[in-house]
C-alpha cells in the first residue's frame, strides 16, 4: 500500500500539474480570440516535433540519473548531476546545429509550406532549456522536496501567463507568440537552476560513456513516439488546408489536457502494480490493471458528452468546429493508458529492451495505419490514428508478454 507521505506526495505534484492547467485554460478563450487557424495550423504542426525532438536533446539523462541517485554518495551525486548538466549544455548546442540543418534539409525536399525559422529554432531552443528546469524538478522529487516542488512549478506557471498573455494577447503575435511563450518561460527557470549550479562547462567523457550506454535504448524508444502521436501533422500538412490542420490541432490540444488524469492516476497505482507482480499475484495485477483503466475512461466519457460546450467555453465560440476531432482524440488517453500500463508490466516483469521492440515493430505499423487513414479518411482518419496507434502498441505488447511469461514459466515447469 501507499503510504500517507508517499500519498501527499503524489497529491501535491498532481495538484501542481493541475494549476499550470488550469491557469493555461482560464485564458485559453482570450487566446482563442487572438489566434487565427493557420496560427494554430502552425503551432500543433511545429509542437508535433516535440516528442522526437525531447529524447533526442535530453539524452534521457532523467532516467539515468533517476536510476545513479541512490546508488552514490552524496557528494558524488553532486558531481553526476554537474557533470550531466554540462555535457547536456554542450551535446545540447551541437545537437541543435544539426537539427535545425536537418529540418531545413527535410522542409526543402518535401515542399512544406511553413518556414523552418523562427519557428524550429524556438521549439529547439525551448526543449533545450527547458531540460534544465525539468532537472530542477527531478532532484526536488528524488529528494522527497514536495513543498519546494510546488513553490517551483507554480512560479513556473505564472510564467507560462503571463509570457502567454502578454505575447499572445497584448502583442497579438499569434502562432509567434505562442511557440514564443513556453521558450521565454523554460529559458528563465531553466537557467536559473543551471547557473544556481555553477556547473563547470565540459565533457566528461567516461559519464557520458557511462550515460550513453544506459540511456541509448531508451532516447531511440523515446523518439519513436513521434510516429505515434506527431507524425499525422506532417503528413495532413501536405493536404494544404490550414483550417483544419488548425482545427485538427485545436481538438488534439484540448483532448491533451486528460492527460494530467491519466498521468495522477498511473503514478498512484504504479507502486501496487510493481509489487503484485513482484508476488507473482496474478488476480491483482488483473485488479489493479483493470481498476487504473476504468478510472482513466471515466473523464474520457464525460469530455466526449461534454465537448461541444467545453470547446464553446474555451474559445468563446470561435473553434467550436473542433469539438469533433476532440471526442475523437480523447479516446487516445484510454488506448494510451492501456499501452503504458502493458509496458509497466514488461518492465516490472524484468524485460526492458522488449519495451524498445515493441516501439520498432509499432512504428512501422504506426506508418501505414497513419498512411491508410488519412489517405481514406483525411484529418478524421489522422484523428482516429491517433487513437488506433496506441491499440497497436497494446496488441504488440501484449503478445510479447503472453510469449515471454509463457516461455519463462515453461522453463521453471
Amino acid at each position: 500500500m501507499i503510504s500517507l507521505k508517499a500519498a501527499k506526495n503524489i497529491s501535491i505534484y498532481f495538484f501542481a500539474s493541475v494549476i499550470k492547467a488550469s491557469l493555461l485554460l482560464l485564458i485559453n478563450p482570450f487566446v482563442a480570440l487572438n489566434m487565427s487557424h493557420t496560427d494554430y495550423a502552425i503551432f500543433g504542426y511545429f509542437r508535433a516535433y516535440q516528442t522526437l525532438l525531447v529524447p533526442l536533446l535530453s539524452l534521457a539523462f532523467f532516467q539515468y540519473y533517476s536510476k545513479r541517485f541512490f546508488e552514490v554518495s552524496p557528494p558524488k551525486r553532486e558531481e553526476l548531476l554537474n557533470n550531466l548538466l554540462s555535457i547536456q549544455f554542450i551535446v545540447g548546442l551541437v545537437e541543435i546545429s544539426l537539427i535545425i540543418g536537418m529540418f531545413y534539409t527535410f522542409f526543402s525536399l518535401t515542399g512544406v509550406s511553413f518556414p523552418v525559422f523562427p519557428y524550429a529554432f524556438i521549439l529547439c531552443f525551448t526543449i533545450f532549456f527547458n531540460n534544465f528546469y525539468s532537472f530542477w524538478l527531478l532532484e526536488l522529487k528524488m529528494t522527497r522536496n514536495a513543498a519546494k516542488y510546488f513553490r517551483i512549478s507554480l512560479i513556473n506557471s505564472m510564467f507560462s501567463v503571463f509570457f502567454v498573455t502578454l505575447l499572445v494577447i497584448v502583442l497579438k503575435l499569434g502562432a509567434l507568440g505562442k511557440l514564443g511563450a513556453p521558450l521565454l518561460t523554460a529559458l528563465f527557470c531553466g537557467m536559473t537552476f543551471f547557473l544556481r549550479r555553477k556547473p563547470r562547462i565540459r565533457i566528461h567523457y567516461p559519464e557520458l560513456k557511462k550515460a550513453l550506454t544506459f540511456t541509448w535504448p531508451l532516447i531511440i524508444a523515446g523518439s519513436l513516439e513521434f510516429f505515434f502521436s506527431g507524425v499525422d501533422r506532417t503528413f495532413l500538412e501536405k493536404i494544404g488546408n490550414n483550417r483544419l490542420l488548425g482545427l485538427y490541432n485545436i481538438g488534439l490540444g484540448i483532448s491533451g489536457y486528460l492527460l494530467i488524469f491519466n498521468r495522477a492516476i498511473s503514478d498512484t497505482f504504479r507502486p501496487d502494480i510493481y509489487q503484485a507482480v513482484a508476488q507473482r499475484n496474478t488476480r491483482r495485477i488483473l485488479k489493479y490493471v483493470f481498476t487504473l483503466n476504468l478510472l482513466n475512461i471515466i473523464p474520457v466519457v464525460f469530455f466526449i458528452i461534454f465537448a461541444p460546450f467545453i470547446l464553446k467555453v474555451l474559445t468563446f465560440g470561435k473553434f467550436t468546429a473542433a469539438a469533433g476531432f476532440a471526442r475523437i482524440t480523447s479516446l487516445k488517453n484510454i488506448s494510451r493508458s492501456i499501452y503504458f500500463t502493458m509496458s509497466s508490466l514488461i518492465i516490472a516483469f524484468g524485460f526492458p529492451k522488449v519495451t524498445l521492440i515493441n516501439k520498432i515493430i509499432g512504428t512501422l505499423g504506426s506508418l501505414i495505419l497513419f498512411k491508410f487513414l488519412i489517405d481514406q479518411f483525411g484529418y478524421y482518419g489522422a484523428a482516429w490514428g491517433q487513437v488506433l496507434s496506441f491499440v497497436c502498441l497494446s496488441i504488440v505488447t501484449s503478445v510479447f508478454i503472453g510469449y515471454k511469461l509463457v516461455k519463462k514459466y515453461s522453463r521453471s515447469a
